[in-house]
């Protein structure tokens, strides 16, 4: 699947932008500011309806505009997630400053948002990626459900709110203080239904995503010349340290112990707090060396290699279940040195999928990056988006 045209109107200072005859690999270059990186916003927009820089898209439409569009169309060919015959052609997104938001796919309106998972998933590399190690357990919360939204039938987009809903009355009746564990029970019982579920299917992404991991970290060290005395990449990866990855499921003992259980074995402590201590919400994905939090005793070029290799991995595994993957990657030239970007690319060619990427410099980007397949560049300034020859 790969998007061949890409029209932009009236998102921040892309006025009306057509970029057509897009490739496998798309550099677009550009200085700060130029538009460049609202162009990976907006295909993140046709994906997923919001940008990934800002939830508040009233803020990404260009000022003195009621609404923004962004619409792609693919190539006719057979795809794997839509379980059909049917071919994907095209995917239009609108949305106004009153928030209203309005999908399209080959032409036909979409009920909800959740009927995109699968269609257009896309994968972010971008600087705030690499606070996947060292932020909060909500990053990694977030970089998990995204692959498990993007699973046919995993059915989270819809559980997802279900209990969230049912976490919010719930910690609203602890606030209140003693009451008996009888008017929290149609509350639990809905958070324990749907509390199962979330994990379930988090915890089947995350065994698959654990179990292909390491290869791919190894083989992006394998691929990654650095600086050293004898400038060899097996040496690269024979110092990194052994790496393990652990789920939580968000209360203790969750692959022993029912949520249900949990919550009443918590009461006491619940009340205490006026809020519902543990959960799904508090899920986390714990990446360890030994005994110590990777993040902590790792360098940052490590780090940023790990989070890499998270990505690369994670669409891996969807792309065993049929569902390619599109790339956005913003500058990072910037994060990683020439070595690591090259093995990063090295490893976006094996997995053949579509790459947009950005930089300050046209340098930055090299073509034998690319492996071979097609590429397309592109020169942003002032808005104005210009295909190179």
């Amino acid at each position: 699947m790969r998007i061949r045209k890409l029209s932009i109107h009236n998102f921040r200072n892309l006025k009306a932008t057509a970029m057509q005859n897009l490739d496998d690999f798309n550099f677009i270059h550009g200085l700060n500011g130029s538009g460049k990186t609202s162009i990976l916003e907006s295909v993140h927009t046709l994906a997923l309806t919001r940008s990934f820089r800002s939830r508040k898209m009233q803020t990404v439409i260009s000022f003195n505009e009621d609404s923004l569009t962004v619409r792609g169309e693919f190539d006719t060919q057979f795809s794997p997630a839509t379980e059909s015959s049917d071919t994907l052609s095209s995917i239009g997104v609108r949305r106004s400053r009153q928030d209203l938001v309005l999908v399209k796919v080959n032409g036909e309106k979409l009920a909800s948002v959740g009927e995109l998972a699968g269609v257009l998933p896309v994968q972010v590399i971008n600087p705030a990626s690499f606070e996947l190690l060292e932020g909060s357990p909500g990053v990694r919360r977030q970089f998990l459900d995204w692959g498990v939204f993007h699973v046919k039938h995993s059915g989270f987009y819809e559980l997802w709110p279900r209990y969230r809903k049912a976490l919010q009355q719930r910690n609203s009746l602890l606030r209140r203080g003693n009451i008996e564990a009888s008017v929290l029970a149609p509350w639990d019982a809905e958070l324990a239904a749907t509390a199962t579920l979330i994990t379930a299917a988090r915890l089947r992404h995350f065994k698959e995503l654990a179990a292909v991991f390491d290869g791919v970290y190894r083989q992006l060290l394998a691929n990654c010349v650095l600086p050293s005395a004898d400038d060899k990449p097996s040496a690269v990866a024979q110092s990194v340290p052994a790496l393990s990855l652990e789920f939580s499921g968000g209360w203790k003992d969750f692959d022993s112990v029912s949520f249900a259980e949990a919550l009443r074995l918590d009461l006491a402590q619940d009340l205490k707090s006026g809020f519902t201590r543990n959960g799904p919400h508090r899920a986390d994905i714990d990446l360890r060396c030994g005994r110590l939090r990777a993040g902590e005793v790792l360098s940052r070029g490590q780090i940023k290699t790990i989070v890499c290799a998270l990505k690369l991995a994670q669409s891996k595994v969807l792309l065993s279940q049929g569902i390619p993957t599109v790339f956005l990657i913003d500058d990072l030239a910037a994060e990683l040195d020439e070595g690591r970007c090259s093995a990063v690319f090295s490893a976006l060619v094996e997995l053949d999928v579509q790459v947009f990427a950005t930089a300050v410099k046209a340098s930055d980007l090299r073509d034998d990056w690319c492996g071979g397949r097609s590429l397309k560049r592109f020169h942003v300034e002032h808005g104005n988006v210009e295909a190179l020859v």
